[in-house]
């Protein structure tokens, strides 16, 4: 115990004055004889130590009064075994949820804003001198300021300027943003709060061994922080989700119709009937659909879109239901719609009859319409030309680039072809009779650092014709090029005999060089895979096998851009595929998903960045690079090519954000390109980039939607958790003052030495009347 008036208890030494009065008063008696004494005595013998006893309880009783005065004037604190803190400054971090969950509505408003008023109201109690930091955790930990401040003010007017709706939080990774935070700070005092709803599903990753590692975290801390969790908001019931949109990967032509398809979700324990489902194409009304969810369950609703003009543009599904939590009632996607994609097609062995040169079956299969002279238009454009004839022009103006059975390339021309690959071009190499394979491995593989995903091995075929030849192995494809024939309806690639192809080597027989008749057995007796020659590149993926286990396609990413690789040619020397109903589909997808692919992704998660590649306009505003084949090129360039222009000859771009801020942006070198890019999509929703070389271009940034389930944290378990993090656990923000309060002030006890007080001048003046009574 402790005194916050210390030297009012010195004050106690008044027990003094009614001990020297009670001395002088007996000082004063005299003892007079009279005759009648004598019958006196044995009254006086009965009574005489009752006398003394009540003298002695009045004396205490008088002497205790004045010594409770001046314990309560001293104002006695009750500290257990701390020391008190008082008003010392304090190191706060604020961990605010500011995830999409927050906006759901009770009878309170939402828990978003009860969590505002409990932040306003802990940063408002912090002393003079306390540095403040408030950490935001939807979408990822972004704090509130660049660095702690010291004024509460300015942390308040922030705070109230706050809006949520932001992506799922990730608490293990704020917590650490977190301790890394308070580490930096100045003062002995810190504090860490939680400020959350206490959702299971943001906190499933913080248990067990990452409780005990965070633990473990804090613990080893110079200075300890005292960790709290403040929950808000209260359970609320029911609730509808648009969990996920489904729309085509590869690209998408003007006039061609595709389908979005919306799952929808009921979280609740209550049946939503007639909830109504409205497809919105570029914020415009498209077309609406009605559903019926019972509870706990899913359903699906399918809507097919065709869009009329080229460029950038938003699809966004809405469902119109009467639920607590709106914000995840929408989910966007941005979809690239292309005017046409140029694809050049390198031919290693041209002929002058028809469907007898190498490209032929794959120029009629990129352009049906064209070929059949139908009125309709071909996304593709296909140009043909020889390997002598391939220049840096041509693959300057191209999006996707063929090499058909192409025996080997110049050194200009495969350092051409690189740098285009790696500037975002999409390559497709094709196998054949004419390949050279020790040219292939050595230039285009360069053991792991060239173009090609893996080395060809020697070719491979069926030993007679009575043989069976290899065919495509029929399984769920998840590469986006191939899941359009994970329906049965477009087409059963098992169907396909592929009579002859180059073995795709795997294994450490890809290092030596093939020889002239080399027998296959004796390249590839080795099964172990490929030794890791190739340091930070990027692993290659099969698409496609065949049968006997070979790989026939594959794909790996080149700087930028993309590499596929065929095992088999593409003419039909080594395979029956172009005679097969789905050789012009499969290689439509496949063709067009390449070109789709090399541009950074227009839909994101909440946190990543919003990355776009545009071509470098020239100072004196002329767009020297507007149809380059790895730039987001897909609108014509802007009248305005060359405006807000840096001294360096690179631009800045503005970003229009969900909640409707604009942000501008500098534009950076990215090889003979630059780079957008936007950090800040914390937030679900669509952001728009404006560029003054391009015309619109849109992303989405969308987050779990585990969320949806408003399921909070019971009491048992917040303080499982609790435990689990040796924190405390605050019912309410009063709650939490009166706590802290109490840590750095004590339990001030002076009320109960007043009431004592009190009590015994009350008992002392009844006992001195019924003391001064006469008694016989």
């Amino acid at each position: 115990m402790t005194f916050l008036n210390s030297a009012l208890a010195f004050g106690a030494a008044a027990f003094l004055i009614p001990l020297v009065i009670h001395i002088l008063n007996r000082s004063r008696f005299r003892t007079v004889e009279w005759g009648a004494m004598h019958l006196l005595e044995s009254v006086i013998r009965v009574n005489h130590r009752r006398f003394h006893l009540e003298q002695l309880i009045l004396l205490l009783i008088r002497c205790a009064i004045p010594v409770l005065l001046a314990l309560c004037l001293a104002r006695p604190v009750l500290t257990g075994s701390e020391l008190l803190e008082g008003d010392a400054p304090v190191s706060l971090v604020i961990l605010l949820d500011t995830s999409y969950s927050l906006d759901a509505v009770s009878r309170a408003g939402t828990h978003f804003d009860e969590a505002i008023e409990a932040a306003c109201a802990i940063v408002s109690a912090t002393g003079r001198g306390s540095e403040v930091a408030v950490i935001q955790t939807g979408g990822r930990p972004t704090p509130l300021f660049d660095q702690p401040v010291f004024d509460p003010e300015a942390v308040l007017r922030r705070l109230k300027q706050l809006q949520g709706g932001y992506g799922a939080s990730d608490m293990p990774a704020a917590l650490d943003e977190a301790l890394a935070t308070l580490s930096a700070m100045s003062h002995a005092r810190r504090e860490l709060i939680v400020i959350s709803d206490f959702q299971p599903a943001d906190w499933k990753a913080v248990n067990g061994e990452a409780a005990a590692a965070i633990r473990g975290q804090i613990q080893a801390m110079n200075i300890k922080p005292e960790l709290t969790l403040l929950q808000v908001g209260e359970p609320v019931r029911g609730n509808i989700s648009v969990e996920s949109l489904q729309f085509p990967q590869r690209a998408i032509g003007v006039g061609q119709q595709f389908s979005v398809r919306a799952e929808i979700r009921n979280h609740g324990s209550t049946d939503f009937d007639s909830a109504r489902v409205i497809l919105r194409l570029d914020a415009e009304e498209y077309s609406v659909s009605q559903v019926s969810l019972g509870a706990g369950s899913s359903t699906q609703t399918l809507f097919p879109c065709v869009v009329d003009s080229p460029g950038s543009h938003v699809l966004e599904v809405e469902v119109v239901a009467g639920d607590p939590l709106p914000t995840d009632n929408r989910s966007a996607a941005a979809i690239t719609i292309w005017d046409h994609i140029d694809v050049l097609l390198v031919d290693g062995d041209p002929a002058s009859l028809p469907l007898q040169s190498e490209t032929d079956f794959l120029s009629v299969a990129l352009t049906p319409y064209t070929f059949g002279r139908v009125r309709l238009s071909d996304l593709v454009r296909t140009q043909t030309v020889s390997a002598d004839q391939l220049t840096a022009e041509l693959l300057h103006n191209s999006r996707v680039v063929v090499l058909a059975n192409v025996s080997t390339l110049k050194d200009e021309q495969l350092a051409d072809l690189s740098a285009w690959v790696h500037d975002g071009g999409a390559l497709l190499v094709c196998a054949g009779n004419r390949i050279d394979l020790n040219w292939y491995r050595e230039r285009m593989f360069a053991a792991g650092q060239g173009l090609l995903p893996l080395p060809f091995g020697v070719p491979r075929a069926q030993t007679d014709e009575s043989a069976r030849a290899a065919r495509i192995v029929a399984q769920h494809f998840d590469h986006p090029a191939l899941e359009f024939f994970n329906d049965p309806a477009h087409g059963d690639l098992s169907t396909a005999e592929i009579r002859q192809w180059c073995q795709v080597v795997t294994d450490d027989a890809a290092m030596s060089p093939v020889r002239d008749g080399t027998d296959a057995a004796e390249v590839t007796s080795a099964s172990e895979p490929l030794p890791s020659v190739r340091g930070s590149r990027i692993l290659p993926v099969v698409m496609a096998r065949l049968d006997n286990g070979d790989p026939l396609l594959v794909e790996r990413p080149a700087g930028d851009g993309t590499v596929v690789q065929l095992a088999t040619a593409c003419d039909a020397d080594w395979s029956d595929l172009p005679m097969r109903p789905f050789f012009v589909p499969l290689m439509q997808q496949l063709v067009t998903t390449m070109a789709s692919r090399i541009s950074p992704p227009r839909n994101i998660a909440t946190g990543d960045p919003a990355v776009a590649l545009l071509p470098v306009s020239t100072r004196d505003g002329d767009d020297s690079a507007t149809d380059h084949a790895g730039a987001d090129s897909d609108a014509d360039a802007d009248e305005s090519s060359g405006r807000n222009q840096t001294e360096d000859g690179y631009g800045t771009a503005s970003v229009v954000t969900p909640d409707g801020s604009r942000r501008s942006i500098r534009l950076v070198p990215q090889g003979r390109l630059q780079m957008a890019r936007f950090d800040a999509t914390q937030r679900p929703g669509i952001y728009v980039l404006n560029s003054p070389m391009l015309a619109t271009i849109h992303f989405v940034a969308e987050t779990s939607r585990e969320e949806s389930d408003l399921t909070m944290m019971e009491p048992s378990a917040l303080a499982s958790l609790a435990e689990d993090l040796a924190a405390r656990v605050a019912e309410s923000p009063t709650a939490y003052l009166d706590q802290d309060r109490l840590r750095r002030h004590g339990r001030e006890i002076w009320p109960f030495v007043l009431a004592g007080l009190l009590g015994l001048m009350f008992l002392e003046l009844v006992l001195q009347q019924n003391f001064a009574r006469v008694r016989v």
